[in-house]
């Protein structure tokens, strides 16, 4: 049988890193933590339809975070080289940020995610949860359930620093909502992570917006509005 354990906060010990918050510069640093940035040992979710600027706002965060000096990671399902190049090309600042191409390593998905993973970033984004978790059950004749836990459980993994470097992996997880404006996911993948945030599009201009539906480090009732130029991300900020 298991050992089943039972603690008080009182007999937690944790480096005082992860308390330390990452600062990307922008107002996105207003509501992605109380303490003012991204926190480590955390896990969130980035939703929105498709063409709400998911990604664009999730490679801006880490080219960001890459200036400041954090080791981030990009792991793309859904482009290839040649669709990133042209993608830098339109958006000079995120030809920073290191990518890993999951379509390179299908067939090995699980074993290669670990291998990479065990490296120790800082900060790790997934476009998109969706394409992951479809590759997961196709290779490995499993059900959606079991890819979600997979794909939990590693993240639980470098979020505790069970890496090579001991780093308190922060990861952010892109994931699409329905024509209905629905969550594309599971209620656990939802409730499992630490945060939750929604991307809007305004259909009459090029304005978006950003807010967390949940979030353990930070409140819910502040809203950072981005457009997406020619070249660059450029943000605002307000309040609810």
């Amino acid at each position: 049988m298991e050992k089943i354990r039972i603690v008080c906060g009182k007999d937690l010990n944790f480096n005082d890193s992860i308390l330390s918050p990452m600062k990307t510069k922008s107002e996105l640093d207003v509501i992605l933590s109380e303490s003012g940035g991204l926190m480590p040992a955390t896990n969130m979710v980035i939703a929105g339809g498709a063409g709400s600027g998911k990604t664009t706002l999730t490679l801006d965060m880490l080219a960001r975070l890459t200036a400041e000096g954090y080791k981030t990671l990009f792991i793309s399902a859904e482009m290839d080289e040649i669709g990133y190049f042209k993608y830098c090309k339109r958006l000079p600042a995120i030809a920073s940020v290191p990518v890993f191409f999951v379509k390179n390593h299908v067939d090995t998905l699980a074993q290669t995610l670990l291998t990479v993973l065990d490296e120790g970033y800082d900060v790790v984004a997934i476009d998109s949860v969706a394409e992951i978790l479809g590759m997961f059950k196709d290779v490995y004749k499993t059900t959606e359930v079991a890819g979600e836990r997979w794909l939990l459980e590693l993240q639980d993994k470098h979020k505790m620093g069970r890496n090579k470097t001991n780093t308190h992996t922060c990861f952010i997880n892109i994931q699409q909502v329905t024509k209905g404006g629905q969550f594309a996911g599971s209620n656990r993948l939802k409730h499992m992570t630490d945060a939750m945030a929604i991307i809007k599009r305004d259909v009459d201009t090029s304005e978006r917006s950003l807010q967390f539906e949940k979030n353990r480090d930070g409140n819910t009732d502040q809203v950072v509005t981005f457009r997406i130029t020619s070249d660059s991300v450029a943000y605002g900020f307000e309040s609810i």
